[in-house]
């Protein structure tokens, strides 16, 4: 293995892979350009935290907190981008020394999802969508929270001072919509992957089991999807006097896994009948081993492709939630409460809300985009 397949892109290039060599490198020189833009503020990042750690009495804000987060993620990118490049190239290496041999599954599940164009598109729109989430302290000109002077900055149109003009509160629209970002993507994935996760268990042990244990679960099941489910949560969210971030993830994931444990159950009971299933019962393997071991990594398809699609309706409902005054509460921005914000001037100061609806609506196309690809690439019946 050569040193320079430890530099980005290089080692791509010499072994006949220009796309992604041209892709690490861009990555690598993008995180190269945010450290050198803001290399004064990354140190001093660090700086501050470890003088606040080694027990100075300095203040520490949440904005600090943003910064030094955003400080290593770059880092941490940098670092990641090297790795990823030797580590490739090693792989490609070994690859090529080994081409007699069969191809593995998640090989040609990566080949079949590289072919279609929408997945792809789809994933560059959520891996950027993260990026700028990551990046919110860098990429926000303004603090989304700072309020300006309400009488001569408030409600004013896109200028190159402020992207997207101000809201009524005089604070910077562009602002306030990349550090919603954050909230939306974080909501969507969270409160997806804890709905994923009770309704994967939920629906293992009523699959397995079956008989009156699968009934017992099934009509609970049943009781619970015939409430709406908006309805639901904002009943329960209502109960709560602050409706912090954590309470929205945990109530979405508590009222959203229904769907997944239904899936689950049809697949284990389908599961059930197969020849590898019975074969492994007659030898004795317990019930964990069946479960965990035969049944669960074969319903991976189905869950991984429904976790995908759920999260965009999951960002739908908390956006939902926050235009109705339930959901991240002000001054933290959300992009459904910036829409909400804007409710009173959705004609006059149309920009507002048109930024935030198109950044719903751009992640929520990324999400089916890449749920889309990923079950034509993981179900060999709908592979070309």
């Amino acid at each position: 293995m050569s040193p320079s397949d430890w530099l980005p892109g290089l080692g791509h290039w010499r072994l006949g892979q220009p796309l992604k060599g041209a892709t690490v490198l861009g990555l690598f020189l993008l995180f190269v350009g945010i450290a050198g833009w803001h290399a004064g503020t990354m140190w001093e990042s660090l700086s501050h935290t470890l003088a606040k750690l080694s027990g100075a009495n300095v203040p520490y804000q949440p904005r600090d907190l943003d910064f030094l987060v955003s400080t290593l993620f770059v880092l941490g990118m940098l670092v990641a981008i090297l790795l990823y490049s030797g580590i490739s190239c090693q792989r490609k290496q070994q690859a090529d020394r080994l081409a007699r041999l069969p191809e593995s599954q998640w090989t040609i599940v990566k080949r079949q999802f590289r072919r279609n164009r929408l997945a792809v598109v789809g994933t560059v729109i959520i891996l950027a969508l993260y990026l700028v989430a990551f990046l919110c302290p860098f990429l926000a000109p303004y603090d989304p929270a700072e309020q300006g002077d309400r009488v001569q900055e408030r409600l004013l149109p896109p200028s190159l001072d402020h992207l997207l003009g101000t809201d009524r509160f005089a604070r910077d629209v562009f602002s306030r919509v990349i550090y919603g970002s954050r909230i939306s993507l974080l909501v969507g994935f969270l409160a997806m992957g804890l709905a994923v996760t009770i309704g994967t268990l939920v629906g293992a042990v009523a699959g397995y089991y079956g008989g009156w244990v699968d009934s017992v679960i099934m009509r609970f099941v049943d009781m619970m999807l015939s409430f709406p489910t908006l309805i639901l949560i904002i009943t329960v969210i209502a109960l709560w006097r602050n409706q912090s971030i954590w309470i929205i993830i945990t109530v979405i994931g508590l009222m959203s896994w229904m769907g997944v444990a239904r899936l689950v159950r049809g697949q284990f009971l389908a599961l059930k009948e197969r020849e590898f299933f019975q074969a492994a019962r007659a030898l004795g393997a317990g019930a964990g081993r069946l479960i965990f071991r035969h049944l669960l990594p074969n319903s991976l398809t189905p869950i991984i492709v429904s976790a995908t699609l759920r999260v965009g309706n999951t960002i739908l409902l908390e956006a939902s939630l926050s235009y109705l005054g339930l959901g991240v509460q002000p001054p933290t921005p959300s992009w459904g409460n910036i829409v909400y914000d804007t409710k009173g001037n959705l004609f006059t100061e149309w920009w507002m809300p048109l930024a935030a609806g198109m950044a719903i609506v751009v992640t929520v196309v990324g999400y089916n985009l890449l749920g889309d690809g990923l079950r034509d690439a993981l179900d060999p019946r709908l592979r070309e």
